[in-house]
């Protein structure tokens, strides 16, 4: 499982860099793409700047990398792969689709884009059902345009569109559903129809992308149903509804483990936001994680591989 943007902090590829000796292989491949100034700051030993939604889902893009090929150097290599938002950049490196660079390319043009986006925000509310966010969404489009833009779990969704009317919509949840709610971003309002002009924008980068025939399936987002053999125009066109349409998590984990119901998930990049998700609303199916505040690089990631291997 390879995360979104929310999973961003300024330690991430330092704390990726010191996981493994692979990960130096993926800062001098971005080297070669990054021009010195993006470069500097995003692998400052002091910390990455994290100023733009472009440096945000640079510095992610590239610490997922890192420990996916950590991952691949001790041997370690998953049948299926899925990635939430930004993170489906990474599932279709691990599948196959796209080199390492070119997905790199399309990530910081992706970033570009969202920079330009419309105002607007993005909270998660938790502790609360889908029904119930679904009717506080309804009433809240009379102060603007709101969707609900992530069904991440049964008890977790994210809402996005214009400041006031996401405002309006987690304060009703907090007030009459007990809700807790929490702002994931202040200035894209990702994954819903105030993006259409982004996708349309971005949809050029996606369409001159060199795609490749992946080794395994591809599972967009939008729609949570694999590809088992998926065209360029399948990437290009899922990818560019993807900017402004809801992510169906939820559905894509469960279809994952209704197909493998032995498989063991990992998630595959900076923090624990997948981990934590999937051990709560996914109880029965085993998890675990590469990067760990709890443990100190490079064991973080040995603890990891020792669980994986037992």
């Amino acid at each position: 499982m390879f995360p979104g943007q929310s999973s961003a902090r300024a330690d991430a590829l330092l704390r990726a860099r010191q996981a493994h000796p692979a990960a130096e292989g993926i800062a001098r491949r971005a080297a070669a793409v990054l021009d010195a100034g993006d470069a500097a700051a995003w692998f400052d030993p002091a910390g990455a700047r994290l100023a733009s939604n472009r440096d945000v889902q640079a510095v992610v893009f590239l610490a997922t990398q890192m420990y996916l090929a950590a991952l691949a150097a001790e041997g370690v290599e998953a049948e299926r792969s899925l990635g939430l938002s930004l993170g489906e950049y990474s599932h279709l490196v691990h599948i196959g689709a796209v080199t390492f660079e070119d997905a790199l390319r399309l990530v910081l043009e992706r970033g570009r884009c969202f920079d330009g986006a419309p105002a607007g925000m993005m909270v998660t509310a938790l502790a609360v059902d889908l029904e119930a966010v679904a009717a506080v969404v309804t009433q809240a489009r009379a102060h603007g345009t709101i969707v609900i833009s992530n069904y991440n779990a049964p008890t977790q969704h994210v809402i996005s569109g214009t400041t006031a009317a996401v405002q309006w919509a987690a304060q009703t949840l907090e007030d009459e559903h007990a809700a807790h709610t929490t702002v994931i971003e202040e200035r894209v309002p990702m994954h819903s129809p105030l993006m259409r002009g982004v996708a349309e924008r971005f949809g050029g980068a996606l369409a001159r992308a060199p795609w490749r025939s992946p080794s395994r399936p591809y599972w967009p987002n939008v729609t949570a149903a694999p590809i088992v053999q998926p065209t360029p125009p399948d990437f290009v066109t899922h990818l560019t509804r993807h900017v402004s349409e809801p992510v169906r998590w939820q559905a894509s984990i469960d279809a994952v483990v209704a197909e493998r119901p032995d498989a063991r998930l990992v998630e595959v990049g900076p923090g624990s936001v997948l981990h934590n998700l999937v051990a709560r609303a996914w109880r029965g199916v085993p998890c675990a994680r590469v990067d760990r505040d709890d443990v100190a690089p490079p064991l973080h990631l040995a603890t990891t591989l020792e669980a994986l291997r037992a």
